[in-house]
């Protein structure tokens, strides 16, 4: 992973990560997406971002996130999500960088020292491609993001050879200045690309 320069590091303060993330949806069987209440598996899911800037592409990832996915028993293929990505464990590579979206001048970490995604009751089609629509909140700000994730497959829990685990990858966009994050500005990209790598494991 690249460390990002002291200037371009404020850009990542768009981090929207996240997140993000993907749950069960519309018209899918319970075979694919058993009812109940999933953890999110803080070992095996990321959000890594990615901004341009005239220096070049600077990214980072969150790591090491809490929260629950619900597939509803009665209604097929819908789902309750709540995830919250710690920004304390954002990394970027470079320790002065880490630091310096951690402080007061941009994440703001003391007072605002996670970032989350959740959505109510959400929906797909009957296919492997789930369109999530939920609100993502960071630094204070709550905005609606749509996230087009990949079903990736259902495997058992490889540690109780019992629990089935979700698995998905995902991808969505933001504009970091509608977080109030607007840091370097022509010359560091508005737009932040997130690619999500989720599993979630039934309790």
């Amino acid at each position: 992973m690249r460390a990002l320069p002291t200037r371009a590091a404020a850009c990542l303060i768009m981090l929207p990560l996240v997140p993000a993330t993907p749950a069960a949806t519309a018209g899918l069987d319970q075979d694919r997406y058993p009812p109940g209440t999933y953890a999110v598996d803080s070992h095996r899911t990321r959000v890594h971002f990615q901004v341009k800037s005239l220096f070049g592409s600077y990214q980072g990832d969150f790591i090491e996130p809490g929260g629950t996915v619900v597939i509803h028993p009665r209604r097929s293929g819908h789902a309750d999500i709540d995830i919250s990505f710690p920004v304390d464990r954002l990394t970027t590579g470079d320790a002065s960088t880490d630091q310096m979206l951690k402080s007061a001048s941009f994440f703001d970490m003391d007072r605002y020292p996670t970032v989350r995604f959740a959505a109510n009751d959400a929906s797909i089609g009957d296919n492997n491609v789930l369109a999530i629509h939920g609100e993502l909140t960071m630094h204070g700000q709550t905005r609606p993001i749509a996230i087009a994730t990949r079903f990736m497959g259902l495997d058992p829990d490889i540690l109780s050879g019992a629990k089935p685990a979700l698995r998905f990858t995902g991808n969505a966009a933001v504009k970091r200045s509608q977080f109030g994050m607007s840091y370097g500005r022509p010359f560091v990209a508005n737009r932040v690309d997130l690619s999500i790598d989720a599993t979630f494991r039934q309790l």
